[in-house]
Parts: C-alpha cells; structure tokens; sequence
C-alpha cells in the first residue's frame, strides 16, 4: 500500500557484531510504532547487508513515495561527512522518481544526555567525590567529531555531578582507552564509571570491554560499566525529531543544551530567563 508520509532510512557504519543489527531491528520496530510508516537500515561497509539502495528499493516496494534517509550515527565523523552523502546520491542515481531528503546525525541531541545520565545513574555511587566519569568512542580521524565527545562529556559530567571527567577511544586517535585506564590506576583512582557514547553493539567497543576487565583484574580500579544507547525509546524519540526536522525544518540555534533550554545543575532557575548579558552567574556553583 503506497502512503503520503515519507519513509524511513537510517544508514549506519556497519558492524561485525552479530547484536548490532539484531538491536538496530528493535530500533527500528520502535521508530515504526511512533511514525506509522516503512522504516528500514542500511549499513555503510559492505560485510554488511544490506546496502542503501537495496534498502531503499526495499521501501519502495513497500509503497514508499518519499524517503528520509538519516544517518544513524552519533557523530559527525568522515562517515556522516562523505560515506553517507555518497550512499544518498547512489540511492538518488538508483530512484531518480522517489524524492529523498537527507537529515543530521543525532549528534548532541539532548534526549541522549537524559538517556546517558540514567545509565549512569544506575552504576554510580551517590557520593562521586572521587568517582571519575570516563566517556568512550570509537575514535575518528576527524577532529571535529573528538571535539563533540569532549563536549559530551562534559555536558554529562555536569548533569550527572561528577567533578573529573575524560574521554578515552578505542583507536585511530589519543587517547586510547587503555592508556587512559592506566594513567587513572597511576594516579591513585580507586573507581571509574565508563559509559560508551555508541548507538549499537559493536566490536570497537569490545575492544575497550576487554581494556577495562584487564585493568579491573589487576584488583587496583573498580571500572562500573554504564552502557550504551542502545536501541531505547530515547534514542527511538531523538531520531524522530531528525525526521521531523528534515522535513519541517529547525530554526533554533545551536544550544539546545544551554541552562536556558534544560535545568542544569545548580542553574535551574535559567531556564525560560531572558539572557544575563555577562551579569549573571561568574562562576559555577561548584566552583571552589
């Protein structure tokens, strides 16, 4: 049955973990039950199937007369900066007849730090004095994209009121999970809450797994594993708002995580208020 509504697309990096496309199916189930139309995934690396426009072709045949391709990934890396964009054009050279409009990354979206502090939550001591709040990925030439996650960390650490935070990858750039692990065992850290900023299961992040198990075999740092997204109705609501926004636009600035859009600790009253201008609050209210 053909339909109106545009359909579905997400284009995800690949993996070779047998869990990842089992979860992307459950995200997918997810995103079909909110938007009521064909959803479907691809994979970028080609030890994966199946590609973007047998996908989309998949759609099609399921009636689809528009498509919204998405890049399902958490970054904006070299995938999402060209991968990506070539699998679009080869879906559009393919179906030149089916309009297709091309959406973001979920990036920063604030609907993940929610997400990211409930994992969190779930490991973490109430007293995180001396808890340090290490944030993993799987590394990127782009800096860019390492940028972001310094970001993320950082905007997790104040949500989650850890006081020492760091970012740590799998490879390709510093630094590398292992190394940072053993500089915390150096410096005297007794405990360490990882969370992994990755959608789907992956063997970079088993990678960092093992990592973390030898250090925590050795009996000097207590490494709690916090999680991953996954394929949670968060991450299902954040990729509905791509959607939308592809299609309808997004006319905000680039603060949807600023103390005047969500209460931040120890800033809630910010949030709605006009701007200070520079006369508000000099420091932050942990600050010593």
């Amino acid at each position: 049955m053909t339909t109106d509504e545009p359909a579905v697309l997400l284009i995800a990096h690949g993996t070779r973990n047998p869990a990842g496309p089992t979860e992307m199916g459950r995200l997918c189930d997810l995103l079909r039950a909110r938007l009521d139309v064909p959803v479907a995934a691809a994979w970028l690396e080609d030890f994966a199937d199946p590609d973007a426009v047998s996908a989309a072709a998949r759609l099609t045949e399921a009636g689809a007369r528009h498509i919204v391709t998405l890049p399902f990934l958490v970054l904006g890396a070299g995938h999402a900066k060209t991968d990506v964009p070539a699998a679009v054009a080869a879906v559009r050279a393919a179906r030149p007849d089916v309009p297709v409009t091309h959406g973001r990354v979920l990036g920063l979206h604030a609907t993940l730090f929610d997400l990211a502090c409930a994992r969190v939550d779930d490991v973490s001591d109430d007293d995180r004095a001396d808890e340090v709040l290490v944030v993993t990925g799987a590394g990127s030439s782009d800096p860019d994209a390492n940028g972001d996650l310094s970001k993320a960390a950082r905007m997790l650490a104040e949500l989650t009121g850890h006081r020492w935070a760091e970012i740590a990858y799998a490879g390709v750039t510093w630094p590398r999970a292992d190394a940072l692990f053993d500089r915390l065992e150096g410096a005297g850290v007794r405990r360490v809450v990882r969370f992994s900023w990755s959608l789907l299961a992956g063997v970079l992040e088993q990678r960092v797994d093992r990592w973390a198990d030898e250090v925590s075999a050795r009996g000097m740092l207590e490494i709690r594993d916090a999680g991953r997204f996954g394929p949670d109705p968060l991450v299902a609501d954040a990729v509905v708002d791509r959607y939308r926004e592809a299609l309808e636009g997004d006319a905000r600035m680039n603060c949807d995580l600023c103390a005047y859009r969500r209460p931040l600790p120890g800033f809630e009253p910010r949030v709605g208020a006009p701007s200070a201008g520079g006369a508000g609050t000099a420091l932050h209210p942990s600050a010593p």
